[in-house]
């Protein structure tokens, strides 16, 4: 009975941490979808942000090839990937977190159940060994001590 409980300990510890990466692994992936929807995102601003200006410069009558918007339309695209990239990195830095959590959940898992069968046969062997010393022990006899002496030995 030990044994068999200690076996399902072992399944049920290994099914948690089996749950736990599965649990992980989707954050992982949930951390790097977020951060490229929010670099999408900063794009759309930047290109927003590039059109405005465009807007601006025309409405003020100035030239949209001057070297100076064009410096400043290039500092604008440049802080938009800047932003994006960001965004990106830290998705993935999030990711690898969760992943190393993930792979830390998977070696529980193992250990879990390794410890648990260990411990199961230990336990048998214990069983077995009590076994032995309760009745392997009676089943031999011991002569009692006699006090009389033979005449001729």
């Amino acid at each position: 009975m030990q044994f068999a409980g200690t076996l399902q300990q072992g399944e049920e510890a290994e099914a948690r941490y089996q749950y736990e990466q599965k649990v992980q692994q989707q954050q992982a992936d949930e951390a790097e979808a977020a951060s490229q929807r929010d670099a999408a995102q900063r794009y759309k601003q930047g290109a927003f942000l590039e059109s405005q200006q465009r807007a601006a410069i025309a409405g003020s009558g100035g030239d949209l090839s001057d070297p100076s918007v064009i410096d400043l339309m290039d500092d604008t695209r440049e802080a938009t990937a800047y932003a994006a990239g960001s965004e990106i990195y830290k998705g993935k830095q999030q990711a690898r977190g969760y992943n190393d959590a993930a792979k830390v959940a998977g070696i529980n898992a193992d250990n879990a159940m390794k410890a648990a069968q260990i411990g199961a046969v230990g336990g048998l062997f214990s069983g077995v060994s009590s076994m032995f010393s309760r009745f392997g022990q009676q089943s031999k006899k011991i002569a009692p001590a006699s006090s009389v002496l033979l005449p001729y030995g």
